[in-house]
């Protein structure tokens, strides 16, 4: 791999999941499959990401990530998912609502990994009643778990009440139990595949893989699983564009880097970046044609 590419790759790196992922909260937001059910948590999920403050908030659901993580993933089995979801997120959210969200309840309460980073939301008319949820899982990880059970009315007119704990546990789940920040964490490496791609556009599709490994020595496999689950994410949601073999960035996936960036101060800092980054790159481009540039990933 070309060392000016890894060079750039190493800076973006450094900012994405280094400098500004100490302030990235990422929640995944599980919770019934009903049309009401699924609604409300799309609703609770939009509150949680217009809260504004030093950190960054981003919610993920079960029906749309997990479709990234088995692409990505072909080969792994659901354990193997599971182990990766609990260590690419700072919390586990569960609204307790329905038959099915029991069932995962009892699933996640088991899992060595995940029963430390719930945060299960119960309708208070439930606190006093002697269930098997309330004397089983929930009365396990109150007691032996640092995960957190919460009382709190799940209607509409309360969504902003039940953001603000959902948030206020997932940060301190967080900051005992905090995601991997690496490049085998699929979430977190999301921005850091989207900007090498408004830096080196258009990139070969599989010189992403070659740039994971390159850069996470430690656990390369991982890296490139994880980057396999981005690069379908990109595509999927519209971000990327995959064109004869080639990622280019889209129109959308660069709205999502500045909308990313938060404040215009972090925007102007951010910018700066990519406009030296992207200097060095059209250098190295202009001196050796694309294909010398890009080596043998170019020729895959």
């Amino acid at each position: 791999m070309n060392p000016m590419i890894l060079q750039i790759a190493e800076r973006l790196k450094k900012h994405f999941l280094l400098e500004t992922a100490s302030a990235d909260i990422t929640i995944f937001l599980c919770g019934g499959a009903g049309k009401k059910e699924l609604a409300f948590r799309r609703l609770v999920g939009t509150s949680i990401c217009k809260i504004r403050s030093k950190y960054r908030y981003s919610v993920y659901y079960p029906e749309d990530m997990f479709v990234e993580l088995v692409l990505g993933h072909q080969k792994q089995d659901l354990l193997t998912l599971e182990n990766l979801l609990a260590s690419s997120v700072s919390a586990v959210a569960i609204l307790l609502q329905s038959a099915g969200t029991f069932t995962e309840l009892g699933a996640f309460s088991n899992h060595e990994l995940l029963k430390n980073k719930l945060v299960v939301i119960v309708d208070p008319k439930y606190r006093k009643a002697q269930s098997f949820i309330n004397t089983g899982p929930l009365r396990h990880l109150k007691n032996e778990t640092s995960s957190h059970v919460l009382f709190v009315k799940m209607t509409e007119d309360n969504l902003d009440e039940v953001a603000r704990v959902l948030v206020e546990a997932a940060r301190a789940i967080g900051a005992t139990h905090p995601p991997r920040r690496n490049l085998t964490n699929p979430i977190l490496c999301y921005e850091f595949y989207l900007s090498l791609l408004y830096v080196l556009d258009p990139i070969p599709r599989c010189a992403l893989s070659l740039i994971a490994q390159s850069l996470e020595l430690s656990d390369p496999r991982s890296a490139e699983t994880a980057v396999e689950t981005v690069i379908n994410g990109l595509i999927n949601n519209g971000d990327a564009l995959l064109i004869s073999r080639n990622l280019t960035i889209s129109k959308k996936g660069i709205e999502k880097l500045i909308v990313g960036a938060g404040s215009i101060r972090k925007l102007e800092t951010l910018m700066e970046m990519f406009s030296s980054l992207r200097i060095i790159a059209l250098n190295g481009m202009l001196r050796r044609r694309y294909k010398h540039f890009w080596g043998e990933a170019a020729l895959t």
